[in-house]
């Protein structure tokens, strides 16, 4: 007995430090094996198409990475491109022009009244609200300026790990059935849950990725376009500013266009502001209510403050990725308790008639 005890326990232990070993080996490359699986997964229904024309899964697969290259280096190298340009220019403008205009809108009457009334307040009393701004606006010319220099300076390491996501990519693409397959013989649930499962994996998929690139790109472009045709500054940067965001429940894309319409408000005309706040509202606001029910259609929604808190808490820990990793995570750990739940209420179902007989 105590033999086999202790077979057990050092079979264990060997067991433990092997795959704490592994994750040790794999733990540099986590994330680029994260961006490759949320591509894979992305573009595996156009991978699947290429299969009922294409017998090899290689060539198919390598097709599909090809065209995903495309769209990353095509569109995406334009948006990147103007970002650098634009970055570069708001920093210049922040140096040259920013004081100026913040002193601009500091001198607004309805502004320079409230600033008035605030400094009266004991707890305001010696703070220079004018130098404050002043002030701010240097730390974010600072930051933009210390990103966009560390950007390039790691621009070869974000070359070869880009590599690598690529190839990675392709693997999963070419291997996908068989991963899953592997994936699904190691969980330890019946095949009518592994199924359930599998089913639920493939919804949230669908919300998670679809969904939320859906409606981030729609609301990046429009948010653009209101940029450019209302005047203001950087349109290609503060579009992908409000994609970015749209993935934050709550707050989303009013976090860029807020403060713009009431720049343009200050700044510019009544009729301009007011334009801006109402276009932004209306038809940046509302195309979420529109696109996300046409490509999720009737499959699961996560409660917005579950989805609030698992965007935040992926960005803290996976960066951007957390995006849509955050909410991808939260939902498949409530979907392994759903899982659990039908199956005992199934046990319970089926064990009462038992007894009664």
């Amino acid at each position: 007995m105590k033999t086999e005890w202790l077979y057990k326990t050092i079979s264990l232990a060997i067991i433990v430090v092997l795959f704490y070993l592994l994750y040790k080996v794999f733990s540099p490359f986590l994330i680029i094996i994260a961006w490759a699986m949320v591509l894979s997964i992305t573009f595996y229904p156009l991978n699947n198409f290429l299969l009922r024309f294409i017998k090899r899964p290689w060539l198919a697969s390598l097709i599909t990475l090809i065209f995903i290259l495309i769209i990353m280096l095509g569109p995406f190298s334009f948006i990147v491109g103007s970002l650098v340009n634009e970055i570069t220019d708001g920093y210049s403008a922040i140096e040259e022009k920013g004081f100026e205009t913040v002193t601009q809108i500091q001198d607004h009457p309805s502004l320079k009244a409230l600033f008035d009334e605030l400094s009266s307040f004991k707890i305001f009393e010696g703070f220079d609200f004018r130098q404050g701004a002043i002030d701010s606006l240097k730390s974010i010319g600072n930051l933009i300026a210390t990103h966009t220099t560390d950007f390039f300076t790691n621009a070869v390491m974000v070359i070869v790990n880009f590599f690598m996501i690529c190839l990675t990519t392709y693997y999963f693409l070419v291997d996908g059935n068989s991963l899953v397959n592997f994936i699904k013989r190691l969980l330890p649930f019946s095949e009518v849950q592994k199924d359930r499962l599998e089913q639920r994996v493939r919804e949230l998929v669908v919300a998670a990725i679809y969904g939320g690139l859906a409606v981030a790109v729609a609301q990046g472009v429009l948010g653009g376009i209101a940029f450019f045709a209302f005047g203001l500054p950087s349109p290609v940067l503060w579009g992908t500013a409000m994609g970015v965001f749209s993935f934050i429940p709550v707050i989303g894309c009013a976090a860029i266009w807020v403060p713009a319409g009431i720049y343009l408000l200050l700044t510019a005309s009544y009729a301009k502001g007011i334009g801006f706040i109402v276009y932004s509202a209306v038809l940046i606001g509302s195309i979420d209510n529109v696109i996300r029910p046409l490509v999720i259609g009737g499959r699961t929604k996560l409660h917005t403050l579950l989805v609030f808190f698992s965007v935040l808490g992926g960005i803290n820990y996976l960066g951007f990725l957390g995006f849509v990793l955050g909410p991808l995570i939260a939902a498949l750990c409530l979907s392994l308790l759903e899982i659990y739940t039908l199956e005992e209420a199934e046990r319970e179902d089926t064990a009462g008639p038992e007894k009664t007989v």
